[in-house]
């Protein structure tokens, strides 16, 4: 084996400047020290983005349960929509047959009255006739006629007429 001499650069065969070698091996710390800082800086900055990437990840999960949830409330509100929709339906229906039972009870108030003056003519009448039969025999032939007159108008025209079924 041959031997080296330690003090000779076996590259360019020249002996070591100790002053160049002492500068190069301060620069090499240097460039150590930069390396290890960035590595420190590279090392945070890795982990602030994986703590950022289960952020993200926590922030996905959390909004895949929101729209979830608003799936969920969505159709339940359809569902309550179809309800009040439905109940508004049957609602309006009886609207209607309130507003049809007004209209029979106003037209049956209205027979009612048309009843009531009738018989209260009737009753005058029949007042007037037993008056004139008092009085005389042949005032009484002529207040049956009115009655008589006066009851077949009535049913031709009036209440009668709604009940026998409108019958001329």
């Amino acid at each position: 084996m041959v031997e080296t001499n330690p003090i000779i650069n076996p590259v360019t065969g020249r002996q070591w400047d100790l002053n160049s070698l002492i500068e190069k091996l301060l620069e090499m710390q240097d460039a150590l020290l930069q390396s290890q800082e960035r590595n420190l800086t590279l090392s945070t900055q890795a982990r602030e983005l994986e703590r950022v990437a289960r952020d993200a990840e926590d922030f996905r999960a959390e909004l895949a349960n929101q729209g979830q949830l608003l799936g969920d409330k969505s159709r339940e509100n359809k569902h309550l929509h179809q309800e009040l929709s439905r109940m508004a339906t049957a609602l309006d229906a009886r609207v209607q047959e309130i507003d049809d039972l007004k209209s029979v009870i106003q037209e049956m108030q209205h027979s009612l009255k048309t009843v009531q003056s009738e018989r209260d003519l009737l009753s005058v009448m029949l007042t007037e006739a037993e008056n004139q039969a008092r009085h005389g025999r042949g005032g009484a032939q002529q207040a049956n006629e009115s009655v008589a007159q006066l009851t077949k108008e009535q049913q031709n025209t009036g209440w009668w007429r709604t009940l026998k079924g409108k019958q001329t």
